[in-house]
C-alpha cells in the first residue's frame, strides 16, 4: 500500500511540473504575440506589424533591435571567437525570422491559452492538494494534540480524519454528478457541446480532476484513519506544514 501510494505521490508531481511548465508557456507565448501584433503602441509602430510588412518599417525595427542587441552583447558575458557585433547581428537575425514564423505560423494567436491555463490550474491546484494530504502538509487544528490526554489522543485523530475521509468522498460524489451532466451534453450532441469555447476539450475532461484529487485523497486520510487507530500518533510541526522543514 505505501508502495502504491508512493508511485501515485511520484505521478502526481511529474504532472503538476509539466502542467505548470505547459501553463506558463502557453500563456507567455499568448502575450508575446499579442504585444508583437496589437495596433496600437510603440513597438507595432516601429516595427510596422499592422502595416502588412512595409520594408521600412521593418528596416526601422531591425535597427532599433540592432541596437539593444549590441548593447545587451557589450555588457553581459562574451562567448570566446566572436566578435560583439556579430553575436548581436545573430541574435536579432534570429529574433526577426522567429517573429516572422511565429505569426505566420499563428497569425490568430494563442486564443486558447487562456482557458488551457485555467484547466491545468484546476488541476494543479486539486493535486496540489493531493500532495499535501501525503506530505502532512494540509492545514490542520494541532491545538487538540495538546487538549487529548496520550491515551486517547490517536484515537481522537482517527475520528478526525475519519470525518476528512467522508468529506472527500461527498465531494467526489458530487463531482461526479457535476461531470455527469457535462459528459451527457457531450455524448449526445457527438462532441458539438459540453466543450470550452476557446478550446476543443469536453469540460467533463477538465472537471475530472475533482473527483480524481479527492478520490486519492480520502484514500490517503483513511489510511491515517488507521493508523492512528493502530495507536501511531500524528505530530503535528508547524514548520513542516508550511514547507519549511522536512
Amino acid at each position: 500500500m505505501k508502495a502504491l501510494n508512493l508511485k501515485v505521490y511520484a505521478v502526481e508531481r511529474v504532472f503538476c511540473a509539466i502542467a505548470i511548465a505547459i501553463m506558463g508557456t502557453v500563456v507567455f507565448f499568448d502575450v508575446l504575440h499579442r504585444f508583437w501584433t496589437r495596433q496600437e503602441g510603440l513597438f507595432s509602430r516601429l516595427y510596422g506589424m499592422s502595416a502588412a510588412g512595409q520594408l521600412g518599417s521593418k528596416l526601422t525595427g531591425a535597427v532599433i533591435m540592432l541596437g539593444f542587441a549590441y548593447l545587451a552583447a557589450r555588457t553581459r558575458g562574451r562567448a570566446p571567437g566572436l566578435p560583439t557585433a556579430v553575436r548581436a547581428a545573430l541574435a536579432v537575425g534570429l529574433m526577426w525570422v522567429f517573429m516572422e514564423a511565429f505569426v505566420w505560423l499563428l497569425p490568430s494567436g494563442l486564443v486558447w491559452s487562456q482557458t488551457l491555463g485555467l484547466v491545468l490550474m484546476l488541476w494543479v491546484a486539486t493535486l496540489g492538494a493531493s500532495l499535501a494530504t501525503y506530505e502532512h502538509r494540509h492545514l490542520a487544528l494541532d491545538l487538540g494534540s495538546k487538549l487529548w490526554p496520550k491515551k486517547a489522543l490517536p484515537y481522537a485523530q482517527a475520528f478526525g480524519n475519519l470525518v476528512t475521509t467522508l468529506f472527500c468522498l461527498l465531494l467526489a460524489v458530487l463531482a461526479c454528478s457535476s461531470i455527469k451532466g457535462h459528459f451527457i451534453d457531450w455524448q449526445e450532441t457527438s462532441g458539438s457541446a459540453g466543450v470550452f469555447a476557446a478550446l476543443a476539450v469536453p469540460k467533463w475532461l477538465a472537471f475530472l480532476a475533482l473527483p480524481v484529487a479527492f478520490s486519492i485523497m480520502a484514500l490517503r486520510f483513511f489510511a491515517h484513519t488507521l493508523q492512528s487507530f493502530r495507536g501511531a500518533v500524528e505530530e503535528d510541526d508547524p514548520l513542516q506544514m508550511l514547507g519549511l522543514k522536512k
